[in-house]
């Protein structure tokens, strides 16, 4: 017992003095390369405050041909999503889960590329819980996967009309909205036709990894330590076979950083005027990109102002939808960035990605619903691809039960293809497919290669032409000829 309880102290311990050591980490970067000291001009501010008006300002499109809505909860929390319908109409419908540290205007650049299905289908772009326009949770776990189901249910409702078996659901992941659409394609798989996610782990492949990479050293270091003086290249071989580990931990060392006590996290998000978020937004779109304009990053991230706090949806209002307005916690957040920094990075936290996820009464009975209705659809396939996986016991922790189709930015600088990608074939449901763009980085939907790689594969399931697609990779070639299928079902 004791030697438990000092093992565990020590890993604590560890845990937190590596998220020490990143804090200083990124603070000497910021210093070093001068971004630390640098100021916003008086056109600086002007300009964020435009772009922030012209994101969140609820009497304006966001985007061409969207507008602002709002749903609210059963637990009475809102969650703000822009939508370029207003009420069901013939087509697909296409969810759209952003990631940290953005919000639902992250998609804006992939809404321009021809291929987006605008007049096709419905596009939904929600803020996650914490982000943008959307309440903020007083802890970001499970809850969130609640929130996230019951909001794509009440979109199908609102969007998909009843009288047709051809109207496909879709939910497009990026960061953590891929994420939390490898959890919703394991464990509530008849949410969606299809799971199109981007650059992120898979949680339990991720663990899985990291424990036979930690098992396969063990062994080979246990040779090491019984006979030092004849097995001494097992130590070399050791720290190369934990090599992949070390080189992801290192990578993900600001998850260690959002682990720190409060002060500690919203300082590093406000620290040297927002460095952190400015980096991360530049890392997004490359060095020679002409398309990065820090003030419209800025606005997406931090979401609306106290001045956009205050006007009205007022196409909400018009369809009869409560909460046209935001939420009191949108206000605290606009009011303070620390606090705005503080939401943003409760999932790396709060364990939404890890924690068994109990579902609710209401949650349950949503998705029996849905199962039931493509049970009793007349179309073959539509009640193939909605309820075909769910009903078998999982083989594997954390299996995908619905087609999942994964586009992978192979150049990503946070996750690592050993741990986060390497092995995800294993989880795939039938009809699912990883695609690997070698010239790409994590941030798919902004890269203008990547985007357009994503936008193809949206429009050709989610059109009102569409057919099945034998091997989407030969697809995505056509627009990115270095595409590689790495895996297919």
């Amino acid at each position: 017992m004791a030697s438990n309880f000092i093992e565990h102290l020590l890993g604590r311990v560890a845990f937190y003095s590596f998220g020490v050591f990143n804090w200083f980490l990124f603070l000497g970067l910021f210093i070093k390369n001068g971004t630390f000291f640098r100021r916003d001009s008086e056109q600086d501010k002007l300009q964020y405050a435009i772009e922030r008006d012209r994101f969140w300002n609820l009497t304006k499109e966001p985007l061409a041909g969207f507008k602002h809505n709002f749903y609210t909860l059963r637990n009475g929390l809102k969650l703000h999503y822009i939508s370029n319908r207003l009420q069901a109409s013939p087509g697909s419908l296409v969810v759209f889960l952003h990631g940290f540290p953005d919000s639902s205007m992250m998609w804006r650049h992939l809404m321009q590329e021809p291929a987006i299905p605008k007049e096709d289908a419905t596009l939904v772009c929600v803020d996650l819980p914490g982000y943008g326009g959307s309440d903020s949770f007083k802890r970001y776990d499970t809850e969130v996967l609640e929130a996230l189901t019951e909001f794509v249910v009440a979109m199908r409702d609102k969007y998909l009309p009843e009288d047709s078996d051809d109207n496909k659901t879709f939910i497009v992941g990026h960061d953590w909205g891929c994420v939390l659409g490898f959890r919703l394609a394991s464990e509530a798989p008849c949410l969606a036709d299809r799971f199109i996610l981007t650059n992120a782990p898979h949680i339990e492949l991720a663990f899985a990894n990291k424990d036979r990479i930690i098992g396969s050293a063990t062994k080979i270091f246990r040779q090491f330590k019984q006979s030092p003086k004849q097995h001494f290249a097992c130590l070399s071989k050791t720290i190369k076979t934990l090599q992949p580990l070390l080189v992801q931990t290192m990578m993900m060392g600001y998850i260690f950083m959002f682990n720190l006590p409060a002060v500690f996290v919203k300082m590093m998000g406000v620290a040297g005027n927002f460095s952190f978020l400015r980096g991360a937004h530049w890392s997004g779109y490359g060095k020679r990109s002409d398309e990065y304009r820090v003030q419209e990053c800025m606005a997406s991230t931090f979401g609306p102002s106290l001045h956009e706090c205050k006007t009205s949806a007022i196409s909400s209002v018009a369809n009869g939808d409560a909460g046209q307005t935001y939420g009191p916690s949108v206000a605290q957040r606009a009011e303070s960035p620390g606090v705005a920094f503080w939401n943003m990075t409760g999932y790396y936290r709060d364990g939404v990605a890890s924690l068994p996820w109990t579902k609710s009464l209401e949650t349950i009975a949503d998705l029996y619903a849905i199962e039931t209705t493509a049970s009793e659809s007349s179309s073959p396939r539509h009640r193939r691809s909605s309820v075909s996986n769910s009903l078998f016991i999982d083989h594997l922790k954390g299996q995908l039960n619905a087609p999942t189709y994964v586009l992978w930015g192979e150049k990503d600088l946070a996750c690592g293809r050993p741990i986060c990608l390497d092995g995800l074939g294993d989880y795939l449901a039938k009809d699912s497919e990883i695609t690997i763009l070698p010239r790409s980085g994590h941030w798919t939907p902004v890269g203008k290669e990547s985007r357009v790689a994503l936008a193809t594969v949206i429009g050709l399931y989610a059109r009102k032409d569409a057919r099945p697609v034998a091997k989407m990779t030969t697809e995505v070639q056509k627009v990115y000829p270095d595409a590689v299928c790495m895996a297919k079902k």
